[in-house]
């Protein structure tokens, strides 16, 4: 007993020594603790930043316009508010568009955190109506000395209706003023300021050609709109809706999630262990360990490292989710799901990366072993659109059970599915994906026993299985 107790905590000091020299240097609190933190802060900040109201528009706008239509039709908009009313449309409609609740509408249950009037500028601004385009020039000269906010120059044949379409003047400078107006401004207008004044004026020259044509404008813009769809899943359970964004966005980020936290622990066991073998550092460690206690050791240290990651950005994800009041996206079953998944998917990286770096003595030789490793685990980044769009095609279902593409397939399964996996294909992943795990463990140790001592020349694969054979 007193030998075993011995030999697991030789483990944990190996393992601890990994953690420590991996975990707790400056880079890597910074990259994996600081980051997460310093975007968390952000998503916090952000409904402040987006509650400051933006920078008002009042002063006198000038309208050169011979034929005196677009003034008045300019007040008439702002003394109906229509373009606050449309703005207001846009992003309620932007907002019901999204899966779930934001909170937008009056004396909605869930948090606001982009209030409408954010995107609409306050305007306050009196009409001077210039019919002479002679008084351009005097009128520059205001706007330089501060008294306007802008002149707009329309020209006459932006408004004239009887020419057809197809007769529009190739030449480009003519064809501009049927399409174009010129908008002076201060040297200091705002963004949001000249974004305003183009769209007051945009609306007062589209419905003033309407008015001229003899059209219904706003009868007109219905007939135009596109149509919201309201798709509904329909299944044995029953209606669902269906959240097209939600089933194409989430899979992928839980997969690269799985994939960038044990591909980058992997690397760590596969760089550590070649320099140490390198540096001869491996031969005082095996005088005091086994090669055995060494390799347990490094992997469930660098497991560690790969879970604080998992939890670091995964715990960043879900409070971005539970601020943006989106939580529900997330089940706890499938919460569960992906650590099992999380697990055999590191344990089967780090295996893989433990027994390339035994078995070599410098990082180039590594990358003829682990090209061929890697392009296998390439796939599920090169499947992840026909598997999130078809989640119970063939395709998916038979590469879910393939080692080791098993973990990361399955995860996009289990979250791009709108209806729950059957219960006999996520045990049997499960079941295969578990004993796919403790083989590629025992081919590593075989590999690590002989390989970690040995220097010189790379092994070919052939003398790879040699060395799983020998006892």
């Amino acid at each position: 007993m007193s030998r075993f107790s011995n030999g697991i905590s030789k483990i944990f000091h190996i393992a601890w020594r990994e953690v420590r020299y991996t975990a707790l240097t400056p880079a890597f609190l910074l990259g994996v603790v600081g980051v997460p933190i310093a975007m968390l802060g952000l998503i916090l900040v952000y409904p402040i930043l987006l509650s400051q109201e933006a920078r008002p528009l009042a002063g006198t706008l000038a309208i050169v316009d011979p034929s005196g239509r677009i003034g008045p039709q300019v007040v008439e908009i702002l003394e109906e508010d229509r373009l606050g009313e449309k703005t207001r449309q846009q992003v309620a409609d932007a907002m019901d568009a999204l899966p779930v609740d934001t909170g937008l509408e009056e004396g909605a249950g869930g948090i606001s955190l982009v209030p409408i009037e954010m995107f609409r500028t306050e305007i306050d601004i009196q009409i001077l109506e210039v019919t002479d385009i002679e008084e351009l020039p005097t009128l520059k000269e205001r706007l330089q000395a501060g008294e306007l906010v802008g002149i707009a120059v329309i020209p006459e044949e932006l408004l004239d209706m009887s020419l057809e379409i197809e007769d529009l003047p190739e030449d480009r400078a003519l064809r501009a003023r049927h399409e174009s107006f010129e908008l002076f401004l201060t040297q200091d207008s705002a963004p949001n300021q000249t974004k305003a004044l183009e769209d007051v004026l945009g609306q007062a020259v589209i419905e003033t050609r309407a008015k001229l044509g003899g059209i219904d404008y706003e009868r007109t813009r219905w007939i135009l709109s596109w149509p919201d769809v309201i798709a509904i899943r329909v299944s044995a359970s029953g209606e669902n809706p269906e959240n097209t964004r939600i089933r194409m966005i989430l899979p992928i980020i839980l997969m690269m999630l799985l994939w960038v936290s044990t591909f980058t622990s992997g690397n760590y066991i596969l760089t550590s262990t070649i320099e140490e073998k390198s540096n001869r550092v491996m031969e005082v460690l095996l005088s005091a360990v086994s090669p055995m206690q060494l390799m347990t050791g490094k992997i469930l240290g660098q497991s560690a490292v790969a879970g604080f990651m998992l939890v670091m950005y995964g715990g960043m994800a879900l409070a971005g989710l539970f601020v943006l009041a989106m939580s529900d996206l997330v089940s706890m079953s499938l919460v569960v799901l992906s650590v099992c998944y999380f697990i055999i998917a590191y344990f089967t990286v780090a295996s893989m990366m433990a027994a390339i770096g035994s078995a070599v003595s410098d990082l180039r030789d590594a990358q003829s072993l682990m090209g061929p490793a890697v392009l296998v685990l390439m796939l599920p980044l090169i499947l992840w659109m026909p598997i999130s769009n078809n989640p119970d095609s063939m395709l998916a279902i038979s590469t879910g059970f393939i080692p080791p593409l098993l973990p990361f397939v399955m995860i996009l399964r289990v979250a791009g599915s709108s209806e729950a996996l059957p219960a006999w294909q996520i045990v049997l992943s499960l079941a295969i994906g578990g004993a796919s795990m403790i083989g590629m463990l025992w081919i590593c140790a075989r590999i690590f026993r002989v390989g970690v001592l040995m220097q010189g020349k790379p092994p070919s694969p052939l003398e790879l299985i040699r060395w799983m054979r020998y006892r």
